[in-house]
């Protein structure tokens, strides 16, 4: 058998070969069948599974996984020594389903809502402390919340804030499709916005590297001395506008330079911070490869948002949990399920009603994938040029994905063990897990049917203890 040795899967429980059939639900197109119109395939798989004497199990499985839309389905072993402690071989279909993993609401709406739990665990984490493995000390640190936007590559239709129609002379509804749109495409500049996106994450680095200098000018330092009394710690989502550019939104938390526990080794109060953030942010620039040995010029745009975490002196301070909750939802986004990296035919993608902007944006990003040295631009027409994190952090800002993703396998392991389940104390005993991949997704319609009705089922669970949570989760 061929596979990975390694730990089993978070919700392990303890035939024939699976075949390599998949029943895939669209992303794009709600899970739910009319009952009066209900398919042959889907009624022969509902029969097949209620059926199934394992029937049970399958539907403990599709708990486990959150009633994932696209399950992995492994077959594999445990080995302890020489004894066999788990096998997929009594298992429904002879397999184990594992989430998909995949963080996009509109792919996997289980997935996605565990992911943006870890996120906001983490995000809130650095701000709050006191949990996680965080000091409760940094909610005392100078905090500011940034949007950092992209400059204009041309006007587009637009609701201004202040109540004034869009530059077209009308007023927009919120859900107008022609939001984001270009007022004239023949002069709006889709491979310059393009290639914004594509150098973005560099830009973003060189306005942490500014912000740093802006900060040490203020205090009369040295770029080398105030590195060695403050520490800048970040953590950003990246959100695509509907004129397909990334912008950002970022926490920035001073703290000293050898402990995060410990406060900033030079007194900065938080509209100072906001002040460095704004000439930071004005100031930051990148000279990109626009391809064929070209350069172009990179900033960030006009439009910028600063609000004081904590310490402010106004009282309007923005709460961890709403912070929290704000760079969770987006980092659940992405810029159009409909486009792929896969398709290359504009018109394909208008006939799956991608918006024309979008449209017009991929395509600029194809165009240029085919200069030299931007080659690999064309793996990222789906993100419209955008090859970034959609979340990242600086080191010492808060606690790991990968830490909570950890906590969390190893409290589902504890629970699914038995009553009467011994611990093994002998260390030297070596424990081998092998996997094997034997696709994706639900094996009939049927199925697929059954897990949405979990998936409905979880999610009225969840919006009940939301009314019933009175604190941060």
């Amino acid at each position: 058998m061929s596979g990975a040795s390694g730990p089993a899967p978070a919700g392990v429980l303890g035939g024939a070969a699976c075949p390599d059939v998949t029943c895939r639900a669209r992303p794009d197109v709600p899970v739910s069948y009319p009952h009066d119109e209900l398919d042959p395939a889907t009624v022969h798989g509902l029969v097949a599974r209620a059926s199934d004497p394992k029937r049970e199990r399958w539907l403990q499985q599709v708990r486990r996984t959150g009633a994932c839309r696209h399950p992995v389905r492994l077959r594999g072993v445990v080995l302890h020594g020489d004894e066999p402690v788990y096998s997929t071989v009594d298992e429904p279909d002879g397999a184990l389903m594992v989430r998909c993993g995949n963080r996009r609401e509109a792919c996997c709406p289980s997935c996605a809502h565990e992911y943006r739990g870890d996120m906001w665990q983490l995000v809130y984490a650095g701000m709050a402390g006191g949990r996680k493995g965080v000091p409760e000390q940094v909610a005392e640190h100078p905090q500011v919340f940034a949007s950092l936007t992209a400059p204009s590559f041309g006007p587009v239709h637009s609701r201004p804030d202040d109540g004034r129609p869009c530059r077209c002379g009308k007023r927009h509804d919120t859900d107008d499709p022609a939001l984001g749109e270009a007022i004239d495409p023949a002069t709006y500049d889709y491979e310059g916005a393009a290639l914004w996106n594509w150098h973005a994450p560099a830009l973003w680095n060189r306005f942490i590297i500014e912000l740093v200098r802006v900060l040490a000018a203020k205090a009369g330092l040295s770029e080398r001395e105030w590195r060695q009394h403050v520490r800048v710690a970040f953590a950003k989502v990246a959100e695509f506008q509907a004129r397909g550019l990334v912008h950002f939104h970022a926490i920035v938390r001073l703290d000293g330079a050898e402990d995060r526990a410990t406060a900033p080794g030079v007194t900065i109060s938080p509209e100072e911070l906001c002040a460095a953030i704004r000439d930071a942010a004005a100031s930051a620039h990148l000279d990109g490869d626009a391809g064929d040995d070209e350069l172009v010029e990179l900033r960030f745009g006009e439009q910028l948002h600063t609000r004081v975490l904590a310490g402010a002196q106004d009282g309007r301070e923005l709460s961890p949990g709403q912070v929290a909750a704000y760079v969770a939802k987006y980092s659940c986004k992405a810029s159009h399920e409909q486009i792929t990296s896969r398709d290359t035919d504009p018109d394909r993608w208008r006939n799956r009603g991608v918006p024309e902007q979008l449209v017009q944006m991929a395509a600029a990003a194809l165009r240029l994938s085919a200069r030299s040295g931007l080659r690999g631009l064309g793996r990222w027409v789906h993100m419209l040029g955008f090859r970034g994190h959609f979340v990242t952090k600086s080191r010492g800002y808060s606690t790991t994905l990968g830490k909570l993703r950890a906590a969390r396998a190893a409290y589902r392991s504890q629970q699914d063990k038995p009553p009467d389940y011994a611990e093994v104390d002998d260390d030297s005993t070596e424990v081998l897990s092998v996997w094997q991949y034997i696709g994706s997704g639900y094996l009939n319609p049927g199925d697929v049917l059954l897990a949405a009705g979990v998936e409905a089922s979880l999610r009225a669970a969840r919006e009940a203890m939301l009314d019933l949570r009175c604190g941060p989760p």
